[in-house]
């Protein structure tokens, strides 16, 4: 049948057979020959990356553990940190990563706990102190018409104004303190769960008086006021600093460098850095305290510490830094003012040596702070900066102690309790701690007309009035 015919000829099936049989063989030769080059002589090619972590949805499981979980590795850093190391060994559960997290206002209650178990430590205590005696409607009441006070509401997760005592002047911290607060709600999925309440803040740098409210700094054992994030938290625009966000992204863009067109350009490495000890402040915020620094200092290689005087404009220009160049140097001195200072969140931001004075007013961040040991995140020296000489050239004589405690400084602040999750987080246990040692709060004004006390925030926001004529 494949045989030839009697003149020798193909038989007339063989040549119509013969075509698809040569196209045949010859596929077999190149699949062959890819198969062999593919896995014998071709380099190994990496499996595809996955989808970058900022570009992940909600649809992606976000904010729980991708299938990424490590974060990019961090400019200056010397080995996984703590935080890494857990991600690692926990895949299949939840774990806080700051590359990931940092900025996500709507962390659960279980993970607000799991990512910040020591920002609640002034809250507990102030809950155990009132547990006996619960706050009143008249020890709120007591606040009415002092200057710097605001009065509020939160009900059925909504925001409302009852009161506004503050001076025009102050007005940037109130609304400040509010557009925080109300990120905070807006931001819970479980938002109308949230207890009802009914609170009083005051926008001075600390509170007075023996009636409880918020403060954004108290002493310690002070029980009648209860510690809240401070408005430099939305923003600080007076002297410059800006948006709390915008600001971390340029103290971080300085330390770990930034991504541009696809090409990372470096940081500044801690080893880099300006070999000096930082600071510029007003004086005159707390002269006996700011005057120590300035003489503990004059004249010294290893510092660069000037006074700015905000009424001089010639002072301004010429000692005024911004923030972020900070982080330019190894050492930045913290010095408390009035009570606290608003400076210091921007300073544990930096990858630098945080040296403060031992402290007397609190900040809601404070239980993190440590000064001594492995997890050291900050040097603590005397008020009269005494010691401070010492231990500056103790630490640049041992620089890998001094990156020791910049990298545990960033590791416990800047990407952990200072983060804007961090304050989102803090918010709510506030308001959840502070509801069950206080009372029920009145929605209406009047059963029967059912007019709300409050101005609700989104109007208020927008007019800085609590009443107004309709045009």
């Amino acid at each position: 049948m494949f045989g030839s015919d009697v003149m020798g000829r193909p038989s007339c099936l063989w040549r119509r057979v013969q075509p698809w049989l040569a196209v045949a063989v010859i596929s077999l030769v190149l699949v062959s020959f890819t198969s062999f080059y593919r896995y014998s002589i071709a380099p190994a090619r990496s499996p595809p990356l996955p989808p970058p972590r900022w570009t992940r949805t909600l649809e992606d499981g976000w904010p729980f553990l991708d299938d990424d979980p490590s974060p990019a590795p961090r400019n200056n850093h010397t080995g996984p940190s703590a935080i890494d190391q857990e991600a690692a060994a926990s895949p299949d559960s939840w774990v806080f990563i700051a590359e990931r997290d940092a900025e996500n206002y709507g962390l659960t209650v279980a993970q607000c706990q799991s990512a910040f178990p020591l920002l609640y430590d002034d809250i507990d205590r102030m809950v155990q102190s009132r547990m006996a005696h619960h706050i009143t409607v008249e020890e709120l009441n007591s606040h009415r018409g002092r200057n710097g006070m605001v009065r509020g509401l939160v009900y059925d997760g909504d925001l409302l104004i009852v009161s506004n005592d503050a001076t025009h002047s102050s007005n940037t911290r109130v609304m400040a303190t509010l557009q925080s607060l109300h990120r905070a709600l807006v931001a819970a999925s479980d938002r109308r769960a949230l207890p009802n309440v009914e609170f009083v803040f005051t926008i001075d740098d600390f509170g007075d008086g023996s009636a409880p409210m918020w403060t954004y700094s108290k002493k310690h054992g002070d029980d009648h006021f209860w510690l809240m994030p401070d408005f430099g938290y939305w923003s600080w625009p007076e002297p410059g600093v800006g948006s709390y966000g915008r600001m971390r992204r340029l103290m971080a863009r300085v330390d770990d460098g930034e991504v541009v067109d696809g090409v990372h350009r470096g940081g500044l490495d801690f080893a880099q850095k300006t070999p000096q000890i930082f600071w510029r402040g007003a004086i005159k915020t707390a002269p006996a305290l700011r005057k120590s620094l300035v003489r503990a200092t004059r004249s010294k290689a290893w510092a660069n510490v000037s006074a700015l005087d905000w009424d001089n404009r010639k002072s301004i220009q010429a000692n005024l830094v911004p923030m972020e160049d900070h982080c330019r140097y190894m050492f930045l001195a913290h010095t408390e003012g009035r009570s606290f200072s608003g400076r210091a969140k921007y300073l544990h931001n930096c990858r630098s040596v945080v040296v403060a004075h031992k402290l007397e007013w609190m900040e809601a961040h404070h239980a993190a702070l440590r000064s001594s040991g492995p997890h050291a995140n900050f040097v603590e020296v005397e008020r009269d900066y005494s010691d401070l000489e010492v231990k500056i050239q103790r630490l640049l004589d041992r620089p890998h102690e001094a990156r020791r405690i910049a990298d545990n400084g960033v590791d416990a602040f800047r990407d952990r309790y200072l983060t804007p999750a961090a304050e989102a987080c803090y918010w709510r246990r506030l308001l959840v701690a502070w509801r069950s040692v206080t009372f029920e709060p009145r929605l209406y004004r009047d059963n029967d007309t059912r007019e709300w006390r409050g101005v609700p925030f989104e109007s208020f926001i927008l007019t800085g009035k609590l009443h107004w004529d309709a045009h």
